[in-house]
Order: C-alpha cells, then structure tokens, then sequence
C-alpha cells in the first residue's frame, strides 16, 4: 500500500465512507431488502460520491503527499470541507433526479447532510490526523550520500 498515493488513499476511502453512508442509510429504512437494493445503492453512491470528489479533485483535496505539518491537514480539511458543502446538496439533487421525486425534502436534506458529513469528513480527519501524528512519530532518516 506504500505505493499508492496519499490522493488516492482519500480517494479510494471517500468512496468506501460515501457507499457506508448509503448502505447504512438503506439499512435504517429497510431497503435492503427491496428487488433493486444494489443498483439503486450503486446510483446513490455515483449521485453523491461524484460531485464531491469532483471538487475534492478541483479545490486540491487530493493531494499526492500526506501532510507534515498541522497547518497543512487544516488547509487540507478545509478543503474537503468547501468541496463537501458545494457538492453535497448538488449530490441530493442529483438523486432525487435519478429516483424520479421532483423535490428534495428539507427534512431529509438536513439529515443526510449532517450524516453523510460524519462518514466522508470525518474518516478524512481521522486519517489525516493519524497521517501526521505517526509522521510526527517516525524518526527523519538521513540520506548519505553516495560515492
């Protein structure tokens, strides 16, 4: 996993903390059980997941590089942040398009942006936070120059 860019370990978990979002969504309203339960959680995932990775990609959210410093986990949260809240009632909307209701319920809307907040900005703070304290943590290793 040393391989793989610090973006896209972001990346590949706000698709998981999104998809979580959905299924545990789907769970608590018992639709789980429905004919088409999958390929109206893939659509949902597409539908909220995409505009804020979008603007995640366009506002640097994805930077190739963990952060080493604290000042720069703040700029990157914010980041997300600003992308989340452009991208999340964009997000809703689309939806609400894909599942053919003409409006988006304030009520709804209110919940499943405090919610989905929780998943995707929070895992972000979480593996940041760790991300810059385990670096905090590691001893520098030199590099010695080679004869």
């Amino acid at each position: 996993m040393n391989q793989l860019a610090y973006g896209h370990r972001l990346l590949i978990g706000d698709v998981l903390a999104v998809a979580a979002f959905v299924v545990v969504g789907q769970y608590s309203h018992n639709m789980t059980a429905m004919a088409n339960a999958a390929l109206r959680a893939v659509e949902q995932i597409a539908a909220i997941g995409l505009p804020f990775m979008l603007l995640a990609w366009l506002l640097g959210a994805y930077p190739a590089h963990r952060p080493a410093t604290w000042a720069k986990v703040g700029r990157l949260l914010l980041r997300s942040t600003l992308a989340f809240l452009y991208a999340a009632p964009a997000g809703l909307f689309i939806r609400a398009w894909l599942l053919g209701q003409p409006t988006v319920l304030l009520a709804f809307a209110g919940v499943a942006l405090l919610f989905s907040a929780m998943f995707v900005l929070g895992w972000r703070v979480i593996f940041a936070v760790v991300g810059v304290a385990l670096s905090k943590r590691r001893p520098q290793r030199w590099k010695e120059p080679m004869a």
